[in-house]
């Protein structure tokens, strides 16, 4: 009995093993499916990147004026160049590429193939897939501006000699050497340079209101108000009788004493007296040296020069001709006069007596009105004011840039009568608004010829303070439809309702934004933003480049950027380039739909 028992569990387990056996098989087959269709797909997935790739950068190559032969020969390269990192044993076709006459579009397909692992068990050795991707490479309307910022700390760790270079490599990827007819006729790029002010050159006439050479007057005194002062004859000296004569008519006009403040009625236009002047000095009897004195030395200094030494009487500063003064006019001013009496002709032997005394020359209130002019050449701007601030409003009335002005602040005292100041009255004594750190480069209107804006590139220098803001107005106004009347011509602006068109800005900038003219509408950095955001709202689509750059800096160009990606802060000459390259691949991309 118990020989039976072990017998039929023996057979038992002999058909179970034989069931085993027989299901291990599609168990393997099944389970090896999923993984080799899973490890397919992720190389299918791979495969359609690098294809979507392949035909956006062909397509690029296309609007280059590449011929169709040259095109599937770039596609092919790219291909190759990115499908063998993949590794794994895929294999890939050479793919099929059109390159569309009709339509404007490149089409690629390709076919590969990956072998497979364990679903080799049942006799599957390779997992087939087809991807495809087609690109179009119409060559839509491009209005580009690039925005540079030429402050004074663009001139350290050759921050401007790199920006230079990147600059001229991304107008070689927007404007290539060998660009063909359309793709140069539909890319425009413009240009503007900023620090403390924007050098509107030819455009400022029309921005302004104003032409770059004008002339300020100012109107001096005048019926009876002269400067306010009238003649103070000092401390008299009491052993000197020293006398201000006017040598025209031989008369004194007042006594001279030290702190004197001498008011004269009329003045040539030059600003000299009319009448001519001399001292005289007589020396009274009380005086110590009265009776001893042989000479005496009169030495003047101050707004006027004269050394003179005079043996006989009358004793004067510019001495006499038989009898009569000799005189010069006077400028307005201060003077300092010493008197010294020798005991010997010419000055010579023992010194009797040494004083001197310090006195004014001013303009009485007899003065008629004098005008005086300013003539000032300068066509440099700062912003707007007014309802027009924020936007791109057409540079109307009302709508006017600040501008360099010159004003003449008065100032009795002055030998001039005062002094003519230049800048912006809302922001004197402060050098970066004297206008004077204003750069030498001009806007460039929107224009497509390589040689003028590398040459603009080329030439840029840097100084002066950041006042951003302006350079994102500027930047703006390239390419808005409403600057038509300013950019004339083959620079006008397209119309923001154009078709199959893009309007782009790309701001700079290495430094925090730190100057305005009217703070009371917001600093730099609050105007900036502003002003992006309103160029947002218009359709402009902004990029942004902040080299090494501190934080607020950053802070204003990520908020003016169109989004994360459109941002880039450098820190290196690699960097920068890299951004620029970046920038303008992707602005090329904007008119390739894959």
């Amino acid at each position: 009995m118990l020989l039976k028992i072990l017998k039929k569990l023996s057979d038992d387990a002999g058909q179970v093993a034989v069931v085993f056996a027989l299901a291990i098989i599609p168990i393997f087959a099944v389970a090896g499916f999923a993984i080799d269709f899973q490890n397919t797909v992720k190389k299918k997935q791979k495969v359609q990147v690098i294809i979507d790739s392949a035909v956006l950068a062909a397509a690029r190559v296309k609007q280059t004026g590449a011929s169709n032969g040259e095109v599937r020969q770039a596609l092919s390269a790219y291909l190759d160049a990115q499908l063998a990192p993949i590794g794994g044993g895929l294999s890939c076709e050479a793919p099929s590429v059109t390159v569309g006459s009709s339509a404007e579009r490149v089409t690629a397909t390709i076919s590969c193939r990956q072998p497979t692992s364990l679903t080799r068990v049942v006799g599957q050795e390779q997992m087939n897939f087809n991807v495809g991707a087609v690109a179009e490479y119409g060559i839509d309307k491009i209005d580009v501006a690039f925005m540079f910022d030429v402050s004074g700390s663009m001139n350290s760790s050759r921050r401007l000699t790199n920006l230079k270079s990147a600059a001229i490599e991304a107008i070689d990827i927007l404007l290539p050497p060998d660009a063909n007819a359309k793709l140069i006729e539909n890319t425009r790029l413009a240009m503007v340079t900023y620090n403390t002010m924007v050098n509107a050159g030819p455009f400022f006439e029309l921005v302004t209101g104003q032409p770059a050479t004008r002339t300020y007057k100012h109107t001096i005194g005048g019926a009876g108000a002269g400067s306010g002062q009238t003649t103070d004859v000092g401390d008299l000296l009491k052993d000197l009788e020293i006398s201000l004569i006017d040598t025209d008519r031989g008369s004194v006009i007042t006594q001279i004493g030290d702190d004197a403040v001498i008011a004269l009625s009329d003045w040539q236009r030059n600003d000299r007296t009319t009448q001519k002047l001399s001292v005289d000095i007589k020396v009274p009897a009380n005086n110590p040296g009265a009776r001893r004195f042989r000479s005496i030395n009169l030495d003047l200094r101050g707004r006027g020069y004269k050394s003179k030494t005079e043996n006989y009487a009358p004793y004067a500063l510019y001495g006499d001709r038989r009898g009569r003064y000799l005189g010069r006019r006077w400028r307005e001013g201060d003077y300092r006069l010493r008197i010294r009496l020798y005991d010997q002709q010419r000055g010579r032997g023992r010194k009797l007596y040494d004083e001197t005394i310090r006195f004014e020359i001013v303009r009485g209130n007899g003065d008629a009105p004098r005008e005086v002019e300013y003539t000032l050449t300068s066509t440099c701007v700062w912003e707007r004011d007014g309802t027009e601030k924020f936007s791109d409003g057409r540079p109307e009335t009302g709508a006017y840039l600040a501008h360099q002005q010159a004003w003449f602040e008065e100032n009795p005292r002055h030998r001039d009568g005062g002094v003519w100041r230049t800048g912006h009255p809302n922001r004197t004594g402060h050098s970066w608004y004297d206008g004077d750190e204003c750069r030498a480069s001009q806007p460039v209107a929107l224009t497509n010829k390589r040689t003028d804006l590398i040459n603009h590139i080329k030439s840029l220098n840097a100084g002066g303070g950041t006042a951003g803001h302006l350079g994102v107005a500027w930047s703006w106004y390239l390419v808005s439809e409403y600057w038509g009347g300013v950019f004339t011509g083959a620079s006008a602006p397209l119309a923001y309702s154009e078709p199959d068109s893009t309007k782009v800005v790309i701001l700079m900038t290495d430094g925090a934004f730190n100057a305005e003219i009217f703070p009371a509408q917001g600093n730099s950095n609050t105007q900036a933003r502003n002003l992006c955001d309103n160029m947002k709202a218009s359709g402009v689509k902004v990029y942004a480049v902040a080299l090494s750059a501190p934080k607020s800096g950053q802070d204003v160009l990520k908020y003016c950027a169109s989004g994360p990606d459109f941002y880039f802060d450098p820190d290196s000459a690699a960097e920068l380039t890299d951004a620029y390259r970046k920038i303008a691949t992707s602005i090329s991309d904007l008119r390739i739909s894959g």
